[in-house]
């Protein structure tokens, strides 16, 4: 039957009876979906506003330091007392991290007595160390004297002053666990200095709480607020800071210094699962081998594409590059409106009482914490700001698509090199195309994945907080019906993103509107599933396979390179390979993704292509390359996919 396109695609009887040439892709185009071109730049002003106020309320120190028991960020030149450079946060009572870490303790972290320190104290080998708060009252030292002293004063300290810091009421208190720097926190080590701790107790101190608690509580405390840094647990943590940083603290015998060990032995079962996925593909492509042999010709006419159009190689460079810019900007803009909340006392009803240096007594009416409090308006502009992550995301990379299928598709309905049809420097065409008549179809087509994909986080959140709720269905039925959900939302997912890719293809060739464009993309679809599915789905896999084979070769670099003398000694050497490794696998894994992603959409622009020259033709393509011709134009493909 005849297609929609009709005379839109190839090439255009004249008046005469006879054919023009040049005509093909430029055919009678005007602007599309202008409306929601508008509401995307709309969408961009407020953006802009929205930055603006983040801008002017936040500051991303909050989030990255942390805040004193005064409400003081860490670092802070503009904090009373002067906190400069002191970008350590640190607990000073060991029997409230204790408290707060218990299950059925109402007090919790945010309230315990936190201050900020140069660096993290560690436990005297003969005698006890002491960490004072900061100088006041009667205790005349300036804060640069109190840190020459390594925060200890308790020298100066009136009977009353000291027999408040043996009951852990401060202003001074004992250092009894060590402590090491993750992520500008004084994480505990749970396992007391057996010296300090002697001596606090011939001085006639509180008991003193000694458990793994003190470990688990502070770390769970970071894996919360610093989520995007962390993972694993404490142990991980000493690992990534080194042997050498935690070796004086704790001796060559504690288990904390045998991490590497660990380590070596996560690296050799990421080695086995390598290996055992390889081997999988490998034979799994020998038993599709047929299959394969019929998608590499596409690929082969695809590779031929690319290698005539040059520029379509380093292209995705440039949206990319742009998503890059933006997505430091965002994040910029993120860090700021997560910080621009009040930061205000918590309402707590905890029971401790401290020594206050001004008031010169020991005062119980202060034993909250302060921390981020948001505001209607906050909450509602972070969650726009989330949205137009994603909408900018998919609005670069359906552009990036748009502007592949239209320098693809000049080159198949050109008949190539053959023909003197296919423009100069087509990407360029394709990108100016792009600019002046489908940017609002783009503009609708990644409105609709950004939707789908807030609804997807928005369903992913709710569904967490019912499984740590406990409130799943309990019947098989309820089961199946939870479970069937999930499956036909990522199918729904899967389909509007498959659909809006073939739409792209559609506008780039025809300039028709993105609703147009997808009913004509899904028409074509529907007609030839058999031919589109027997490349696509095998094809996919070998592109699948090649992603993988880069990153893993970028991995394995990686690795070689870090095991050289250079980095095995001296102030280069890494204490554990296996996170740059992990982090050089996944950068390759990207990397190769932006790059096979022309080699994706060009397969797909090659197949609609193909299969509208074959419906506009009866059957018969005749703009395809023979070796395109040989592989696709087969009548017997029922027969062949069943066999």
């Amino acid at each position: 039957m005849r297609g929609p396109l009709g005379a839109v695609i190839g090439r255009y009887p004249s008046s005469d009876g006879t054919t023009q040439m040049g005509a093909i892709i430029r055919h009678n185009r005007k602007c599309r979906d202008i409306v929601f071109l508008i509401i995307f730049i709309a969408f961009w002003v407020a953006m802009i506003v929205n930055s603006s106020f983040g801008f002017n309320q936040g500051n991303p120190l909050r989030l990255t330091y942390g805040l004193d028991y005064k409400g003081n960020v860490c670092g802070s030149k503009n904090a009373e007392p002067n906190l400069r450079q002191l970008e350590l946060k640190y607990w000073m009572n060991p029997n409230q991290v204790y408290e707060s870490g218990l299950k059925d303790s109402q007090f919790k972290l945010a309230n315990a007595r936190s201050i900020c320190l140069l660096d993290c104290p560690i436990p005297s080998e003969d005698s006890l160390n002491w960490v004072c708060d900061y100088p006041d009252g009667d205790i005349h030292l300036s804060m640069n004297d109190w840190i020459d002293r390594n925060y200890d004063y308790y020298e100066f300290l009136t009977p009353d002053m000291r027999n408040a810091s043996l009951q852990l009421q401060g202003p001074c208190y004992p250092v009894i666990f060590p402590s090491v720097n993750v992520f500008w926190s004084c994480q505990f080590i749970a396992r007391a200095s057996n010296m300090s701790l002697r001596h606090w107790q011939q001085m006639g101190g509180v008991n003193i709480n000694e458990n793994i608690i003190i470990d688990k509580t502070i770390h769970s405390y970071l894996a919360v607020n610093d989520s995007a840094f962390c993972s694993g647990n404490a142990m991980d943590y000493a690992g990534w800071i080194g042997n050498d940083a935690i070796t004086p603290i704790i001796g060559e015998h504690d288990p904390y210094y045998h991490v590497y060990g660990r380590e070596l032995i996560h690296m050799r079962a990421a080695a086995i699962l390598m290996t055992f996925v390889m081997v999988v593909s490998i034979l799994s492509s020998i038993a599709i081998v047929r299959r394969i042999l019929m998608a590499t010709s596409v690929l082969k006419v695809a590779a031929k594409v690319i290698g005539e159009v040059q520029a379509l190689i380093i292209f995705p460079i440039i949206p990319y590059s742009i998503l890059a810019v933006f997505y430091m900007f965002w994040l910029s803009v993120a860090l700021h409106l997560f910080s621009s909340g009040q930061v205000l006392r918590n309402d707590c009803k905890s029971n401790c009482c401290a020594y206050d240096l001004g008031l010169k007594r020991v005062t119980c009416d202060q034993c909250c914490g302060y921390s981020i409090h948001y505001t209607h308006h906050i909450a509602a502009a972070i969650l726009f700001h989330l949205f137009g992550c994603y909408w900018a995301t998919q609005f670069f990379i359906a552009c990036s698509a748009t502007v592949i299928a239209g320098s693809v598709a000049s080159y198949y309905w050109a008949r190539g090199e053959t023909s003197p049809e296919i423009p100069f420097l087509p990407v360029l065409s394709s990108m100016k195309r792009l600019m002046r008549y489908s940017l609002g179809s783009v503009a609708l087509g990644s409105l609709i994945v950004s939707f789908v994909e807030s609804i997807r986080f928005l369903l992913d959140s709710i569904r967490r907080k019912l499984k740590v709720a406990n409130i799943v269905p309990e019947s098989w039925i309820g089961k199946v019906g939870y479970h069937c959900s999930q499956s036909f939302r990522q199918c729904i997912e899967w389909i509007i993103k498959s659909v809006n890719r073939n739409a792209y293809i559609i506008i780039a060739i025809t300039g028709k509107s993105f609703c147009k464009a997808s009913a004509m993309a899904t028409e074509l679809i529907i007609s030839n599933i058999l031919r589109i599915g027997k490349v696509n789905v095998i094809g996919d896999v070998i592109l699948f396979l090649g992603k993988l084979c880069v990153s893993l070769f970028s991995a394995l670099f990686a690795f070689l390179m870090l095991d050289t003398h250079k980095y095995r000694s001296a102030h280069n050497k890494i204490s554990s390979p296996l996170f740059p490794v992990l982090v050089c696998w996944a950068l390759g894994y990207v990397v190769a993704t932006l790059f096979f992603a022309v080699v994706e959409m060009s397969i797909d622009t090659i197949i609609l292509s193909y299969c509208q020259d074959s419906e506009e033709h009866q059957g018969a393509a005749q703009y395809a390359p023979p070796l395109l011709i040989e592989t696709l134009n087969d009548q017997n493909d029922m027969q062949r996919l069943t066999q």
